[in-house]
């Protein structure tokens, strides 16, 4: 897998290091030191507890995604959900998505395209959630005209994204009827035919208002969660936030996330969510002392999780590194 992506995961690593320099350039390192040594860290139990809490929302909402193909136990898709946050703190370029796909195929026994069109709902919800929230904010906060701008981009993609989504599971038979039409060789075109069918398939949310708006709803209690979770990591910190200040800090850092970097998110995390501190007027050196923190919050969060998922739903870590080699055949009618 490594070989195979070097150049793409090369580049991940020099974008991190160029928004690592352009993050700390003017930095006192000594000051910074200081407000990370006073920290209150008793307090980040708290908020450990309520980022923990993000992921059982982030599996009660996949239940509701992925229920017009497959009825689950409500929580059963929880280990799978932490495992795509975990690998993707582990591998670059956000491939722990696949890797998700991939083991909630194998474990709820459903077609892996149709596993990875659930995920790509849900990646598409929390942006809407995203600009939704940026929209009701928007008149709140002083943003500067650059990240209003991105927010209205994002705002137009992603919807026509929506749309598309929306037209293509509405007319699937149209869909793959014109995808049947493209001039490739016969069996090339059944397997992009069949994958494309099984991924259609996981778009069934789409047809579900029910389903659709239960699940929109626990994407906004995801990011009310994980925004309190943040506003408790800056009290530590010594700064106090209002919700809103929280809600937009946290789709600061969300947004930078698309960026492609080394994993973990190094960099952009760091330069979104200074950014966005210091659009509240926060001192730049308090700003990063909370924001590093945060970081390393949560990935000592993932990691635990991460690990113990691994643990106890038995999956072999070594085997999520093959995901390249899995051909994607057909199944045996698991849909």
């Amino acid at each position: 897998m490594f070989k195979k992506h070097f150049l793409k995961i090369l580049l991940g690593c020099l974008i991190s290091a160029v928004l690592i320099y352009l993050t700390f350039r003017n930095i006192d390192f000594p000051v910074l030191w200081g407000y990370i040594k006073d920290t209150k860290y008793y307090i980040l139990i708290l908020a450990a507890i309520l980022s923990a809490l993000t992921y059982a929302a982030r599996s009660a909402r996949y239940f509701f995604i992925i229920l017009p193909i497959k009825k689950t136990r409500f929580f059963e898709n929880f280990p799978y959900t932490v495992l795509g946050f975990f690998m993707n703190n582990i591998i670059p370029l956000r491939l722990g998505e696949v890797i998700r796909a991939k083991v909630t195929g194998e474990r709820l026994k459903i077609s892996r395209s149709s596993a990875l069109a659930t995920i790509v709902v849900e990646r598409l919800m929390d942006i809407i959630v995203y600009v939704l929230f940026f929209f009701l904010i928007m008149n709140t906060l002083p943003f500067p005209v650059l990240i209003k701008r991105s927010f209205f981009i994002c705002a137009a993609v992603f919807g026509i994204m929506l749309i598309v989504l929306f037209i293509v599971s509405i007319y699937d038979a149209k869909a793959l009827k014109a995808i049947s039409k493209f001039p490739l060789p016969l069996k090339l075109k059944e397997l992009i035919v069949s994958l494309s069918n099984k991924f259609i398939d996981g778009l069934g949310i789409l047809k579900s208002k029910k389903a659709l708006a239960t699940s929109f709803i626990f994407s906004f209690i995801v990011w009310i969660v994980e925004s309190m979770s943040f506003i408790v990591v800056a009290y530590a910190c010594g700064i106090q936030l209002s919700l809103i200040e929280g809600i937009f800090t946290v789709i600061i850092i969300g947004i930078a996330g698309i960026i492609p970097t080394a994993p973990g998110y190094l960099g952009a995390f760091e330069m979104a969510g200074l950014a966005a501190l210091s659009v509240l007027g926060i001192e730049e050196n308090s700003a990063l002392a909370c924001i590093l923190i945060y970081h390393a919050m949560q990935l000592i969060v993932n990691f635990t999780l991460g690990f113990s998922v691994i643990i106890f739903a038995k999956i072999s870590l070594a085997d999520l590194f093959k995901f390249d080699e899995i051909k994607m055949e057909e199944e045996n009618n698991v849909r």
